[in-house]
């Protein structure tokens, strides 16, 4: 029979596996010494964030900055050999891009990618938008929404225009970021009133597609069978203020986003409330992390890519978007930039050879809504930086599903360099799911694992992440660009 200390030990190994943190991951909160680079990189990243509102905002920030910093734009050539330790980036149509650094091996031995996306939930505005009611003589724009979204969260909450108009004679106009500038709402039903009309649908229905009408004036009713004055008079103020008139609105990509700029949330300041978490903070990390290395005169053994991608959060689709072949195109320049040929067998060579990191935000444990989450498999906040061996929903469709041995590659880098991790699932089994870039970068033969910083109400219009979950992720790409896979 046991002896009594045996039966101690076995109760207190027992109580450890009920632990999901056993494997002795401490809360970075309470362990991380750099408070001031915490706050330096959480104070460059909301500039960021109230900078960029979309994806054509995102793009620019990074060129100038890029550009500013001694980065090569290879849409302008270059006709010096690829130099270890030099920086270049490539556009796509200001809306994606491809940012790298180069390595002191061949491409064609591999790269390291981080692959990320930078377009956000959000309501895009339809073709034909301007519209007049003639019972209240409000203007309404009518919208379209982009993305996965409670259409409930984006009623009676300020948003702003931003976007691209084409004119007729092909001159672009930017619109969003004025001081200043006027504000739009999507109006919710009074609970007064609510109770048949609202309140006994589901909740999902709560405010439907058709009926997110955004007001943009007022004027006076109209008379029988004539077009609402109000229509005019918003059109006669976008000429007057940007020249442009009703059909130019047919060739424009405009969307309403939230007003609100970042903020930090808590007594402790610890975390930061902002629309577009998802998935800037991925791209931010991916590509603030090269900035740095370059500013620091570090060079990667293998040529450092982060891959900017737009159009995730509809399934990747387009000529910006993961499945696009922008890449390819990229990757032929950059061989042939490297002296070789750059064909077909030497792109799938560099892809073969390449290891690829899918970054995107993943969700945290909410103390709310516990029950949708397998604890043990669940992301925090505070905790670092996710490993999420597949996504997909249900069994595993639309996940990549990394290797094992790409997993463990990786486990190894961080916990060498330190870098706080934990493993992560999106919820329970049969409660939903979601998916990434990584099935795409992995269809192009490459080892692919996801990676992403935990977030509370992702997906909505206020979205919720740790400042030392921020700082992880920048140290654990570096991490991956300049030392991945480990000798």
């Amino acid at each position: 029979m046991p002896g009594e200390g045996d039966q101690k030990v076995k109760k207190k190994r027992s109580r450890a596996r009920k632990d999901p943190n056993e494997w002795g991951k401490k809360w970075l909160v309470d362990t991380i010494d750099d408070r001031e680079g915490v706050e330096e990189t959480s104070s460059i990243y909301m500039d960021l964030l109230d900078r960029c509102r979309t994806e054509r905002e995102s793009v620019a920030y990074w060129r100038d900055l890029l550009k500013e910093n001694g980065f090569l734009d290879l849409r302008e050539g270059s006709n010096d050999d690829p130099v270890p330790g030099t920086g270049f980036f490539l556009t796509n149509r200001d809306r994606e891009i491809l940012i790298g650094i180069v390595g002191e091996t061949p491409l064609i031995d591999g790269a390291n990618f981080v692959a990320t996306h930078l377009d956000s939930p959000r309501i895009d505005l339809k073709p034909i938008p301007i519209d007049g009611d003639r019972d209240t003589g409000l203007g309404i724009l009518r919208t379209h929404y982009y993305g996965g979204i409670k259409k409930y969260h984006w009623v009676n909450i300020p948003l702003s225009l931003h976007g691209r108009i084409v004119k007729e004679d092909g001159t672009c106009i930017d619109i969003g970021g004025e001081e200043n500038e006027p504000i739009f709402v999507i109006p919710d039903l009074l609970p007064h009133l609510s109770r048949k009309a609202q309140n006994e649908r589901k909740l999902s229905d709560g405010i439907r597609g058709e009926e997110m009408l955004a007001l943009c004036g007022l004027s006076s009713i109209p008379e029988e069978d004539n077009r609402p004055p109000i229509i005019e008079e918003v059109l006669e103020h976008l000429n007057s203020r940007y020249g442009i008139h009703e059909e130019d609105l047919i060739s424009s990509d405009l969307c309403l986003v939230p007003t609100q700029g970042s903020r930090d949330i808590g007594l402790d300041r610890g975390l930061i409330g902002s629309y577009g978490h998802d998935n800037r903070v991925s791209a931010f990390c991916a590509s603030q992390s090269l900035l740095l290395m370059a500013k620091e005169g570090v060079v990667p053994k293998r040529w450092s890519i982060a891959l900017n991608f737009d159009k995730e959060e509809i399934g990747s689709d387009g000529n910006t978007g993961a499945k696009s072949q922008f890449l390819e195109l990229a990757l032929y320049a950059l061989l042939d930039w490297s002296g070789h040929r750059g064909n077909r067998r030497e792109l799938l060579r560099t892809c073969s050879r390449s290891f690829c990191i899918s970054a995107d935000v993943k969700s945290a444990l909410n103390p709310t809504f516990k029950g949708v989450q397998d604890i043990r498999n669940s992301a925090r906040l505070g905790a670092g930086i996710t490993i999420t061996k597949y996504t997909g929903r249900g069994g595993k469709s639309g996940a990549n599903d990394a290797s094992a041995e790409m997993v463990g590659g990786l486990r190894r880098l961080y916990n060498k360099e330190g870098i706080n991790w934990v493993m992560q699932e999106t919820g329970k089994v049969d409660a939903g799911g979601g998916g990434t870039v990584a099935k795409f970068m992995a269809s192009r033969n490459m080892d692919v694992v996801d990676n992403g910083l935990p977030l509370l109400s992702m997906h909505s219009p206020f979205e919720i992440l740790a400042k030392v979950d921020l700082y992880m992720g920048l140290k654990a790409f570096s991490s991956f660009y300049t030392k991945y896979p480990l000798e």
